[in-house]
């Protein structure tokens, strides 16, 4: 686990214990593993490009409440036996001060099955990795509702970073329907 030191700096008449930067960020997952760890039943998978037209970062940017400025998503189609299993989505979203690197895997019918952190850069709040939070968004989909705070439960000391594995999902489970309405009929690209 990393640690940040505080440091205590003196101003007359004033101690404040600065926290100290974190140092490098932790890696959680790499990309190349992330198809077998979030689709165990995976065969082989693919890395693809998404790119949004105007019309589709228009419709994110609505559905998201927030405006979309990225164009471009990297992501995973996972294979199995049975054919296409699902999509892993690689996303950065902002912490307190910075970026937060996700993975997010979307079954092929549009659940969620697993979001797991891959770079955590932030001084605080990496227990978002846990299990026990990332359960809480095993099954969700597009059209639920992901609020932290009502249906997911922040974690204590980590409520900003909370935030953004909240948005995450709900980006990704957005973007893996963009995903699902680009793919022929049969499920093969």
């Amino acid at each position: 686990m990393r640690r940040s030191l505080a440091a205590l700096v003196a101003v007359p008449g004033i101690v404040m214990i600065v926290p100290a930067p974190v140092c490098g960020a932790q890696t959680y997952l790499r990309e190349a593993d992330a198809a077998r760890a979030m689709f165990p039943q995976s065969t082989s998978s693919a890395r693809k490009t998404l790119e949004l037209s105007e019309g589709d970062m228009a419709a994110l940017s609505k559905s998201l409440g927030r405006r979309v400025e990225t164009r471009r998503y990297a992501y995973l189609e996972v294979k199995s036996e049975k054919g296409i299993a699902g999509v892993v989505l690689f996303l950065d979203v902002i912490g307190e001060s910075q970026p937060i690197t996700f993975a997010v895997a979307v079954t092929a019918d549009g659940a969620l099955q697993d979001i797991q952190v891959m770079v955590y850069r932030e001084p605080q709040g990496e227990a978002i990795q846990e299990k026990r939070f990332r359960k809480q968004f095993v099954g969700k989909r597009a059209k639920d509702p992901i609020t932290l705070d009502k249906d997911i439960d922040a974690i204590s000391g980590a409520t900003i970073s909370s935030r953004s594995a909240t948005f995450a999902a709900r980006k990704a489970l957005l973007l893996a329907e963009v995903v699902r309405g680009r793919m022929p009929a049969s499920g093969e690209p």
